[in-house]
């Protein structure tokens, strides 16, 4: 079972922009909308992980 990086990677980052965004110019609705994104992909990357992969034959 590996782990999503890139998936928790881009979480973070959505997260850390929402950050920034709050951080340079006070505003509460980027820092708000950056954590429930990143939230959402981090989610979304952990579903991924988790998910067992299955052997198709067609």
């Amino acid at each position: 079972m590996a782990v999503d990086w890139i998936g928790f990677g881009y979480a973070a980052a959505i997260a850390i922009g929402g950050f920034i965004g709050y951080k340079r110019k006070g505003s509460v609705m980027s820092l708000m909308a950056g954590l429930v994104f990143g939230w959402f992909a981090a989610y979304g990357a952990y579903n991924t992980l988790m998910t067992p992969k299955t052997s198709r034959s067609y």
